[in-house]
């Protein structure tokens, strides 16, 4: 085997940095701007080196060839209802983008209603964010290209479905909240700034600012509802409540998981959306997490992490928001983490909670937090949700180290609340029913024990005569072992 001669990498010596009062040399910070010249002779120096060697590779192809045939099944993600009509991604195995679909019911035809693989010839413009009127009738959607954080968000008419002029740019991890009458919708969005905007810049962007667009508008004419001038790395993200009558505004610096909570009445708002909006700033610091979940009336639901590490359910009244006035709604777990939490049916709670690495899907009352279901579960994952307050109905898609995808459906207006699967994924040349999954703990140096999972055929003893896979913290250390203790 030939040695290989590494390009040589400039030292800029003189480059020093004051951190705190400490100097640190930093002799390759040039290269932080990828398009100098000086930057571009290095990297093509080191692909001279590096794509031969590959391309001569004799098993590169075969990865490739073994990959592709793996990956290549069947993707669909749970159906969600809006206004009549039902929802749902699907990919068929291959496709660069997911394709949303659309059915008047559950039992109708499925037809294409936005395929993002058709607006561009390499499949590089992606599907980032959406949104559905309250009403179902209009659909606000997210396009970047080549892997780009910077969004274009157009809008459809979703009967035809027609495409309407609007369109908004400058867009940077934004929420996309309508109001409840379909007139328009809060957005997230920079001020314009010197240099590239493409995704490859690395300057630091700032000022992020929430506007309103009002439907059938030029953006020029769109609403500043919130800024943070004295705080340039603030982002808020602006949520519609249930009933259509509050806006709540998630403020943000880092990610850390902590927030500032501000709202407002819109009903407040005697003129319509203007302008700067009449904040009531509810949580003002950065000292804990709170989650929208619902709100009836004045009396909000959060999932926060404040004084609860494993996150709780808290109820604020807005009326009285005095943090003494505070009422635990469903309490922290001493060893589970509550991972998300979703309303449904106007009076049920859906809870997924993280227990040994696996998931556990319960339903809890609204009214009182009482514990009502846990939904039968194997050993795995819940990757995909729907049901809003609204819906009589829930979605929830599982996944497991056996099984790519199972989709339950589950009818909340029954008497007996039995998940049915809905649709299951299979796999050629894989039949999990002859493999199963136990959960194993394994004790750490300091007494704890670390769960893990086995992977192994049925019928073998587990005696270290037959190899299985060992799966740590859920999967993410794989290795495969001969033996076990």
């Amino acid at each position: 085997m030939q040695s290989a001669q590494y390009p040589e990498a400039y030292r800029d010596e003189a480059a020093v940095h004051d951190y705190h009062g400490c100097n640190i040399c930093d002799p390759y910070c040039w290269l932080e701007d990828p398009d100098s010249e000086q930057t571009k002779a290095f990297v093509e120096a080191q692909n001279k080196l590096t794509v031969p060697f590959l391309e001569q590779c004799p098993v590169r192809g075969l990865f490739k060839e073994r990959m592709t045939e793996l990956y290549d099944y069947p993707k669909y993600s749970c159906h969600f209802k809006k206004g009549k009509r039902f929802f749902h991604f699907y990919n068929t195995g291959l496709q660069n983008q997911r394709v949303l679909y659309v059915q008047e019911s559950l039992d109708a035809d499925a037809k294409i209603f936005l395929d993002p693989n058709k607006l561009s010839d390499d499949g590089t413009v992606a599907l980032r964010g959406y949104a559905f009127s309250e009403d179902g009738e209009y659909f606000a959607y997210g396009l970047s290209s080549s892997g780009s954080d910077w969004v274009t968000i157009k809008f459809m008419k979703v009967d035809g479905p027609e495409e309407l002029p609007d369109m908004l740019e400058r867009v940077k991890f934004s929420c996309m909240a309508w109001t409840h009458d379909g007139k328009g919708m809060f957005y997230n969005c920079y001020p314009k700034q010197d240099g590239k905007s493409d995704g490859t810049e690395t300057s630091t962007n700032v000022h992020q600012k929430l506007f309103y667009h009002i439907l059938g508008t030029d953006q020029s004419k769109d609403v500043l509802c919130a800024e943070f001038p004295d705080e340039p790395k603030w982002m808020g993200g602006a949520e519609v409540s249930d009933d259509g009558r509050y806006i709540v505004l998630s403020i943000r610096e880092g990610c850390d998981p902590v927030n500032r909570l501000w709202y407002c009445d819109l009903q407040k708002e005697s003129n319509g959306i203007t302008g700067i909006l009449q904040w009531v700033k509810l949580i003002d610091n950065f000292d804990g997490e709170y989650d929208y979940v619902t709100n009836e009336g004045t009396v909000f639901t959060f999932k926060t992490n404040l004084h609860a590490p494993n996150y709780r359910l808290i109820n604020i009244d807005f009326s009285d928001s005095d943090e003494s006035k505070w009422k635990v709604l469903v309490p922290e777990h001493e060893r589970d983490v509550l991972e998300w939490v979703a309303c449904v049916r106007s009076n049920f709670l859906v809870l997924c909670y993280l227990h040994d690495v696996k998931n556990v899907l319960q339903l809890h009352d609204l009214a009182t937090g009482t514990h009502l279901k846990t939904f039968p579960l194997e050993v795995g994952s819940i990757v995909g949700y729907s049901g809003r307050k609204k819906d009589t109905q829930i979605f929830y898609q599982f996944m497991s180290f056996l099984s790519p995808g199972i989709i339950y459906h589950c009818d909340l207006t029954k008497e007996e609340l039995e998940p049915r699967v809905f649709r299951e994924v299979t796999v050629k040349g894989f039949d999990p029913s002859v493999y199963q999954t136990v959960q194993v703990f394994y004790p750490s140096k300091d007494g704890t024990k670390i769960p893990m999972f086995i992977v192994h055929k049925k019928g073998i003893k587990l005696d270290g005569s037959h190899p299985a896979f060992l799966y740590g913290y859920g999967g993410f250390n794989i290795s495969i072992t001969p033996s076990y203790r």
